[in-house]
């Protein structure tokens, strides 16, 4: 779709509507699709303690339960993990915490790891879906584009929920251009092209409201 299209100016309920948009989007961005192998939101941990398994199974099962969460606290006490089994359970466990709408939880998780890690960029995209979800935008954007810099997988997706948080500060702009992005990357992806159709249609309305108070004075 042509950046023709970009409206010049959006009602104040579009913010939530992006934001609900995004959560959409996160659905896939953040913990999607965990039996993948290569997902690198639900991993799985090699290892001798049997609490790292049982932790990776159950989340690449997609089990948030509170068994699932205690679980994985129980195998990050194990004395001998590995930093890599370290990065992979607060991965693990902070994406259930996202399941299950813990979002400070989650961030906690997260920013466990960027410390581990500081250029571990699928850490840094839920970092930012764990601050979209708080609502403090600005840092979300951050995130986001540090994940984008750190080349993460399926960087749509980053773009994305990047736009949504740029929208939810009233960059219409700079939100318009990261779906846009998103769209050019994977092209006929739902999400983004119904935030680009929305733009469209905004526009469109916008237009008629002009030429009708126009005609009427």
């Amino acid at each position: 779709m042509s950046r023709a299209w970009l409206p010049r100016r959006f009602s104040s309920a579009i913010p939530a509507l992006a934001a609900a948009m995004a959560l959409t989007a996160l659905a896939e961005s953040a913990w999607a699709q965990p039996r993948t192998r290569n997902d690198p939101t639900a991993v799985t941990v090699v290892g001798n303690d049997p609490n790292a398994r049982r932790c990776s199974d159950m989340v690449m099962r997609g089990d948030f339960s509170d068994v699932a969460v205690s679980t994985c606290t129980d195998a990050l006490g194990y004395r001998h993990l590995s930093r890599q089994a370290q990065i992979q359970l607060l991965i693990n466990r902070g994406v259930t915490h996202l399941r299950r709408r813990e979002n400070e939880a989650a961030l906690v998780d997260f920013d466990a790891v960027v410390v581990i890690d500081r250029e571990h960029a699928e850490a840094q995209m839920n970092r930012g879906a764990a601050l979209l979800q708080l609502r403090r935008y600005g840092e979300a954007i951050a995130a986001f584009t540090e994940a984008l810099g750190l080349d993460v997988r399926d960087p749509y997706k980053a773009y994305f929920n990047r736009g949504a948080a740029r929208e939810a500060l009233g960059d219409v702009r700079g939100a318009y251009e990261d779906y846009n992005t998103a769209l050019e990357i994977y092209p006929n992806w739902a999400p983004a092209d119904a935030e680009l159709q929305r733009f469209a249609r905004t526009r469109r309305e916008n237009l008629a409201t002009a030429q009708s108070q126009g005609r009427n004075q």
